[in-house]
């Protein structure tokens, strides 16, 4: 039925922009095309339109999935849910209130189900679904302030949607809603993050998708410099609203170098970052339990990770820079205790389709490997709990049916972290439509 609901929405969903649009003449509507459309409610002069020009632009997003493992542990196991997402984006400077100063909001529901708990892998095959309740509803909303001093430095601060500020990035994307699904590659690692005596999946602390903090950036004529001070705790725990920095405090410091090759634009990044949260420690893991009947502590104070980042386009349009394919890559190293992940590596090729009227449609293909670290490793086979280093591959392809309405074929081969269970396929559909 899930399936059906979701063939049916492509069909009628194509039908009514194209009845629509051959219904319009131009003598009735000069200028407007339902099938060229940014949104749904973006028309000319339209609603939308008309507060652009006093500095508020809001967009709805509603990506549907439906997902399954085709091969491996768990065979045959779908699951169809989505996500809806409202951003709202004010510039107080076009109202008449104040110079430089620009809010943002998201607000986030999901529902329906997904497999991340299904497939026996660490990293979750749907990072746009991991950060939910199992199988039930779930809401967040972040809110970001951001000052404007200068053209070249900028502030910003509160919470943060750490995927939204990853769908930014060149080439690769992020955020699991038009490009990537796989967490490795929608949520990339910053280096802020605590790692705890909780579930396994949130001590992977490469990246929480929620940081409650301020942002410094400095832009300058050789290089982008940025600045993060941020909780390291997940602030989609009430509780870090609530006492914001009480475990501690994350850093990290990042400069980005524009470099062109042969005329394309290409981006080389360099991340360093330091809290000094208390972490579980994993020396001893298997010793544990006497430890804590002991009292003595099971915590490690402090974690570092480094990580280098780039982006180079191959090929590019020439009316239009930003539209293009190229190459990505990404490398991490950590202290590996408390950090559960020692190092961390993903590469491959990403952008958009060039050939004529194909330019919106966008596509990928990518490696990742997780590298976790010895003792964690040990202390769970000490105690029959075979793991291993996690890697896989993904592949999508994005079509734009219209730039308002998306449909992504997606396909993952994961190694998964338990030693127990086989290599796994990961097959999916995303259907997104924007309002």
């Amino acid at each position: 039925m899930n399936k059906f609901l979701l063939v049916t929405h492509v069909l009628l969903a194509g039908a009514l922009a194209l009845g629509a649009a051959r219904a319009e003449t131009p003598q009735k509507r000069p200028g407007v095309s339902l099938l060229k459309q940014k949104s749904l409610a973006d028309t000319p002069d339209g609603p939308k339109e008309l507060l652009r020009r006093y500095g508020i632009d809001a967009d709805v997003w509603v990506t549907q999935f439906f997902q399954g493992i085709t091969a491996g542990a768990n065979n045959g196991v779908s699951r169809y849910g989505g996500k809806v997402d409202g951003f709202l984006k004010i510039d107080a400077e076009k109202l008449g209130l104040w110079r430089g100063l620009r809010v943002s909001a998201q607000y986030e529901h999901y529902f329906g189900q997904n497999i991340n708990n299904k497939d026996y892998a660490l990293v979750p095959v749907n990072a746009a679904q991991a950060f939910i309740a199992n199988d039930s509803y779930h809401s967040a909303l972040s809110l970001v302030v951001t000052q404007q001093v200068s053209k070249e430095l900028s502030f910003s601060a509160g919470k943060f949607n750490t995927m939204t500020l990853a769908s930014q990035t060149p080439l690769i994307g992020g955020g699991g809603l038009d490009t990537f699904m796989n967490r490795a590659f929608a949520l990339p690692s910053t280096g802020i993050g605590v790692a705890s005596p909780g579930q396994v999946s949130d001590r992977l602390i490469v990246s929480p998708p929620y940081i409650l903090g301020g942002v410094a950036t400095l832009k300058t004529q050789p290089a982008t410099f940025t600045l993060i001070v941020a909780d390291p705790r997940n602030a989609q725990n009430p509780r870090v609203l609530e006492r914001p920095f009480e475990r501690g405090v994350g850093v990290v410091g990042g400069v980005t170098v524009p470099v062109e090759i042969a005329g394309r634009r290409g981006y080389h990044t360099l991340r360093g970052g330091y809290s000094n949260a208390r972490g579980f420690d994993l020396d001893d893991a298997d010793d544990v339990r006497a430890r804590l009947v002991s009292r003595q502590p099971v915590t490690k104070k402090g974690f570092w990770l480094a990580t280098y980042a780039i982006q180079q386009y191959l090929v590019q349009d020439p009316d239009n820079p930003d539209v293009g394919w190229g190459v990505f890559g990404l490398a991490t190293l950590s202290d590996g205790n408390p950090n559960p992940v020692r190092w961390s590596v993903l590469a491959g090729f990403a952008g958009n389709n060039l050939l004529p009227g194909r330019v919106d449609d966008k596509w990928g293909v990518g490696f990742f490997h997780y590298g976790l670290t010895q003792p964690l490793l040990s202390g769970l086979a000490e105690r029959g709990l075979y793991r291993r280093s996690e890697g896989g591959i993904e592949a999508f392809y994005n079509w734009a049916i219209t730039p308002w309405l998306r449909l992504t074929g997606d396909l993952q081969v994961i190694e998964p972290w338990n030693a127990t269970r086989p290599r796994e396929t990961v097959m999916a559909l995303r259907l997104q439509t924007r309002f």
